[in-house]
């Protein structure tokens, strides 16, 4: 049996361990983790329960970070880390937790999503390469491995408009979402 559902803070030191185990204390190091601060969005941080002890069997979380986008900051949430616990990989866990979360993230609004994850992964969830766009990471990444989500017209006035835009970490200057539109990482 499994169950999936939102995250909570007595699952912090489970998914702590998972994380450990699945990528080892330097992934802290990475990138991408210097956009993680603060608390993840709890709305779209979950959990896969395993057993009839509830264990954590798989975790997703996201943080919000902002976008400069010329003379405007844009919000946009980085998915990840994702992580799976070795003994149950190959199962589709993973795979659920990025569609229900992606769509938990369409219905709140969020019109920019970034991943930095294998491109066949997260591809077929609508995920393309980053930097054609324009997007910066603080720091070196695999560019192959950096990957954004965005509705199509978002997308396509990005590309109408090559400028490079710094992905930050949040500085609470932004609101979460823009607008009230319901489909906002839709591809």
């Amino acid at each position: 049996m499994i169950v999936i559902e939102k995250e909570n803070a007595a699952d912090a030191a489970a998914i702590e361990s998972l994380l450990n185990s699945g990528f080892g204390e330097e992934r802290l190091s990475k990138t991408v983790y210097k956009l993680r601060q603060g608390p993840s969005v709890p709305s779209l941080s979950l959990v896969a329960r395993t057993g009839f002890d509830a264990k954590i069997g798989a975790s997703i979380r996201f943080w919000r970070c902002d976008v400069e986008n010329g003379d405007t900051v844009m919000p946009a949430v980085v998915l990840g880390p994702l992580v799976v616990d070795p003994a149950l990989q190959g199962k589709g866990l993973g795979r659920t937790l990025v569609a229900r979360a992606l769509e938990e993230a369409d219905q709140e609004g969020w019109d920019l999503c970034l991943v930095v994850g294998e491109a066949s992964y997260y591809s077929p969830y609508g995920f393309v390469l980053a930097e054609p766009y324009g997007f910066e990471l603080p720091g070196p990444v695999d560019q192959p491995r950096f990957q954004v989500r965005a509705a199509p017209n978002l997308l396509q006035s990005l590309a109408d408009k090559p400028i490079i835009r710094k992905v930050l970490p949040r500085s609470g200057k932004t609101s979460d979402v823009q607008g009230a539109r319901g489909a906002s990482c839709a591809a």
